[in-house]
């Protein structure tokens, strides 16, 4: 065969073969487009999916910060709730103990306010009779407190306890009143001079009789007239019309007639 026909027939070939071009075309963008398309769109749908999942992470991280100090927060507030929870129940067992030690405390003193009153109404009915309504009212009053339910304990030892301190102060003060008195059998007016707790004194208020309170006897006698300018004298400087002076007044014995 020489080259001419050769190239004949290759030529021929070529005219059969040409009609199926455009089939072999189309196959190849089945074959090789087709799942290039469906990767970039399998592509696409993952990373949009992938930007959801890591929204939804930072989303889901940011709750679970926000919990753990919301956590911690309330872990805080809770041993602070339970710090004061046993500091509160500590106090309340020091005030138990408290009031059952002040509940002991009234227990023993009700009676020592009882002795106390006693010792009292005795100092005032077995004493020098001085400001006598004045004193058994206090002591009355005294008295109505301690049946008292109503009245703490501590009332009623400040109460005993002032009454004392009033008649105390009587021993250290000086003071002169008037008052109907028995002497002898007979009712008389005359002005009281109150030397502390040690003596008391009377004079007329016309100044011609005088006397003391005879403890021993629990009855005024009379005093010589010589004792009459140094009572007048005590009675003017209690009553603050003159100033203090030296007086010699019978104190400690009993003086007769």
């Amino acid at each position: 065969m020489t080259i001419k026909m050769l190239l004949i027939w290759m030529l021929i070939c070529c005219l059969l073969f040409l009609p199926d071009l455009p089939v072999l075309a189309s196959d190849t963008e089945q074959r090789v487009e087709k799942p290039v398309r469906q990767s970039i769109q399998t592509r696409q749908v993952n990373q949009q999916e992938e930007e959801k999942w890591r929204l939804e992470k930072e989303k889901l991280t940011a709750q679970f910060e926000q919990l753990q100090a919301e956590q911690k927060q309330l872990q805080a507030q809770r041993q602070d709730l339970q710090d004061y929870t046993d500091a509160s129940r500590a106090r309340i067992a020091t005030k138990e103990k408290q009031l059952a030690d002040i509940q002991q405390i009234s227990d023993q003193i009700q009676p020592f306010l009882e002795e106390m009153l006693a010792l009292l109404k005795t100092q005032v009915s077995d004493g020098y009779p001085f400001l006598p309504e004045e004193r058994e009212k206090r002591i009355d009053n005294l008295e109505h407190l301690m049946t008292d339910p109503d009245v703490s304990v501590s009332e009623k030892y400040r109460k005993v306890m002032e009454a004392f301190m009033v008649e105390a102060e009587y021993g250290t003060t000086i003071e002169t009143y008037q008052e109907t008195i028995t002497i002898d059998g007979q009712t008389m007016l005359v002005d009281i001079f109150r030397l502390g707790r040690l003596s008391l004194f009377y004079q007329s208020l016309d100044r011609k009789k005088c006397g003391f309170y005879n403890i021993a006897d629990n009855a005024w006698q009379p005093l010589p007239g010589s004792h009459n300018p140094s009572i007048h004298a005590a009675i003017d400087i209690a009553a603050k019309r003159k100033p203090v002076e030296m007086l010699t007044l019978p104190v400690g014995r009993m003086v007769v007639k």
